[in-house]
């Protein structure tokens, strides 16, 4: 009982945890950095990043790994997500973008 008691509780925070949407101002930004990005493409690499990062642990906010931490640990997660090159590079501008977003 008091397993279940911990998992639940830890489901709740889970669910809890919102990650900020990207803005028209976000995408903005990211093109700068990323040329050709579109707020279309951020909020795909934000469903992605709910979708596949948060099936085997709990979603990270984008804050909290550096740009050099977030590119180094993409892809042995991507290839465990078995997520394709262009979907890791999606989540990728995502977090860089929204981890900017909410310095």
């Amino acid at each position: 009982m008091k397993k279940l008691s911990i998992i639940l509780a830890l489901v709740f925070l889970a669910a809890c945890t919102k990650l900020l949407s990207p803005t028209q101002g976000d995408a903005d930004r990211a093109a700068t950095k990323f040329p050709g990005t579109t707020l279309a493409d951020l909020n795909q690499g934000k469903t992605l990043y709910e979708q596949n990062c948060g099936k085997c642990h709990g979603l990270k906010k984008p804050t909290s790994r550096s740009e050099e931490g977030w590119r180094k640990i993409m892809p042995p997660m991507a290839k465990k997500a078995k997520i394709n090159a262009q979907q890791e590079e999606m989540i990728l501008k995502y977090v860089l973008t929204m981890r900017e977003h909410t310095k």
